[in-house]
Parts: structure tokens; sequence; C-alpha cells
């Protein structure tokens, strides 16, 4: 079984203000990301957001995602991964591999995240990496014996610090897309997210 972890709880500092309830099309920008993870082969979903984060717990539910809340997301995204794990812990299912998928990422189809599922194989210990034109990007997939090292960092690093430091447990998956590269950090991503869909309508 292969969990999607959706990251939800960023405070959105470069944006100035709360990104993922943004409307985008006729969605929002969390909804995009759900959506994805919904029509994908991931076996379960499970969203972690701000304690406080009424509007996306919301869209979170219709979406039918397992809310987590991460009351410490201000120490950065290492907290809201770990909340996850501790969740997936306490299942009673089998979980082979999570998914690391980031809320702010619109424009990942459900296509990309099953071609890292395809590529993954139990039992080696990989990390499954989208790249596109040699550029890493997001979503990754880990397989679940990298939960310990996942529930030591610190920080803002997410997993990419386990990338750096086992390059030989990394498997590279050529992905034809280049919405794995981008994200919604700013005031002129959302624009340049605002404008796509707009053209997209017409």
């Amino acid at each position: 079984m292969i969990a999607g972890i959706i990251l939800g709880a960023g405070e959105g500092i470069r944006m100035g203000k709360p990104k993922l309830n943004l409307p985008l099309g006729s969605k929002r920008v969390i909804e995009w990301v759900l959506e994805a993870a919904a029509l994908s082969l991931l076996d379960k979903m499970i969203l972690v957001i701000r304690p406080d984060d009424k509007e996306v717990l919301e869209i979170g539910e219709r979406w039918k995602a397992e809310i987590v809340f991460n009351p410490d997301f201000k120490k950065g995204m290492s907290t809201s991964i770990q909340k996850a794990l501790i969740e997936l812990d306490a299942t009673d299912q089998v979980i082979d591999g999570f998914c690391l998928i980031l809320g702010d990422q619109p424009f990942i189809k459900p296509e990309i995240i099953n071609q890292l599922i395809k590529s993954f194989t139990r039992g080696k210990k990989e990390i499954v990496v989208p790249y596109y034109q040699n550029k890493r990007g997001n979503p990754v997939l880990f397989d679940i014996d990298w939960k310990e090292d996942l529930m030591n960092i610190t920080g803002d690093t997410g997993g990419r610090v386990l990338i750096k430091l086992y390059p030989e447990k990394v498997r590279k998956v050529n992905i034809l897309d280049s919405s794995i590269l981008f994200d919604i950090d700013g005031e002129e991503d959302y624009l340049k997210a605002k404008t796509y869909f707009k053209m997209k309508e017409n």
C-alpha cells in the first residue's frame, strides 16, 4: 500500500497570506492537488494542515482525505511529515511507501504520481524522485524504511536532505512534464498559474 501525504500546513510566508485556499480556475489551489491524489493509484490520502485552517479542513474533508493537524507548523515542513508518519503508524494496514506531495503544486497530475508508484520497488529502501530535463522536482516517493530517518530531521528541509545524503538509493524517473518543478511560493507564481488557467478556459 502506498499512502499520499499532502503537506498543507505551511505558513505561506513568501506569499504574505494563506495560499492553499486561493481561487485558481474552477477550484482552489489545494483542490487541484487533492484531485490529482484522489484520481491516482495512491491507496490512501493524508492531508496535514494547521489546526486553525478551517477552510482547508473543509476542502480536505470534501475530498475524503484523512486530516492530520500540525500545531508545530512554525518549526518547518519536517514536523508535518512526522505528524503524518505517526498517523501511518497508527493504521493496521501494511504501508510499503509514502509519497510526499506539496499542497501548493496545482499542476501535478495523477499520471505523474502513478509513474512514481509504478517505478517503485518495495524492499530496496528506494527514494523515487521525478526529474524534468535533469532538474529534480516533486512529489517524491519514499520506501517506508525511511520513516525513522524522516522522524529525526528538523526544520524546513523535508526529504531532500536524504536525497542528498543517499544518492545511491535514489531512483530517478524522467517526467515529460515541467509541472513537477512548479509550486506557488509567491504572488508572481500565483499570477502565472492564474494566467495559465484563464488561457485554458478560453
